[in-house]
């Protein structure tokens, strides 16, 4: 899908690297989400698929591939709008037409707030890791002859990546690791990341074309001020073009021009730590960050994981 306006040309490189700083506050920032806990249920946020299982009922019926997921910072529900929702129904229109049974689960909000601080503090909030850990450890004891495939998108691809060091037994039932906008290079310097085993097949995708600055290689624009920076971001986010988004993520981007700058002035003196020292890049969410579940690119990573599972089959 084309992104029309929404480019690398049509934002000034400076406004849109500074827009991808105050983005990432945004998209990187929310603490505590009242947002997320509150919308755990609604269906175009959120997916409890795992429920049954995970409470016991004897008669809930075991998922042949089992997906769990991590959502972006700022994020309401336990999917998110920007991917983790559209990355829902790709993979439910996948199995139906595959004869494959998924259940998805996004990760609690009790386990996951999804805030600023997990990522700035963290490289990717420990808690995510634990709970994602767990929640697969407990699925597993129930459905043991389940396929798991853990998935992750901004933040919650960090956390994704931690959990593979907390699955614990359960980790020869993990088939994929999936990744969105996968940030993991710009913070590997400071964090240690579970080695990917040879069992696991990772699947990252990540924007090239209009490049998505977390996942792909971009001049760096070093500003004047980490607060120039802040207001940058802001000018360019309220020049978005909404007309490819669908009612969710039209309502998640009035949020985000809520909370942006708020969160942004919190975090301020750690941006400006990073401006000095050269993360500048942790702190860069451009529009195309925000795209994988506009563009196209959750069907392609369903059908992708949808062949892993073939493959072992």
């Amino acid at each position: 899908m084309a992104t029309g306006p929404i480019t690398m040309n049509t934002i000034s490189k400076h406004a849109v690297l500074s827009c991808v700083a105050t983005f990432s506050c945004l998209s990187l920032m929310l603490p505590v989400s009242t947002a997320a806990t509150l919308n755990r249920r609604n269906p175009a946020v959120s997916a409890n698929d795992w429920d049954p299982i995970l409470k016991g009922d004897k008669s809930a019926k075991c998922a042949d591939l089992a997906v769990i997921f991590a959502r972006g910072t700022f994020d309401q529900g336990n999917l998110g709008p920007w991917v983790g929702g559209p990355f829902h129904d790709a993979l439910v229109a996948g199995g139906k037409s595959s004869n494959i049974e998924i259940a998805i689960q996004g990760v609690s909000p009790d386990d996951y707030p999804a805030d600023l601080a997990g990522y700035i503090e963290e490289g990717g909030s420990n808690s995510c890791a634990n709970g994602l850990g767990t929640t697969v450890q407990k699925y597993i004891s129930h459905c043991p002859d389940s396929k798991i495939a853990i998935w992750g998108w901004s933040q919650g691809a960090l956390c994704a990546h931690k959990a593979l060091g907390q699955v614990g037994n359960a980790a020869s039932n993990v088939i994929a690791l999936g990744v969105f906008g996968d940030p993991i290079r710009v913070w590997q310097d400071d964090i240690n990341y579970p080695q990917i085993p040879k069992s696991i097949k990772l699947l990252s995708y990540c924007e090239k074309t209009a490049p998505d600055p977390l996942c792909s290689d971009v001049k760096e624009i070093i500003p004047t001020s980490a607060t120039a920076f802040i207001n940058s971001l802001i000018d360019a986010w309220k020049k978005v073009e909404k007309t490819h988004m669908n009612d969710a993520q039209k309502e998640a981007l009035k949020g985000l021009l809520v909370e942006l700058p708020k969160q942004a002035t919190n975090e301020i003196t750690q941006l400006g730590k990073d401006i000095i020292s050269g993360h500048l890049t942790r702190w860069m969410l451009t529009p195309e960050h925000f795209w994988y579940g506009i563009d196209g690119t959750v069907k392609t990573a369903s059908n992708d994981l949808i062949s892993v599972y073939k493959g072992q089959h």
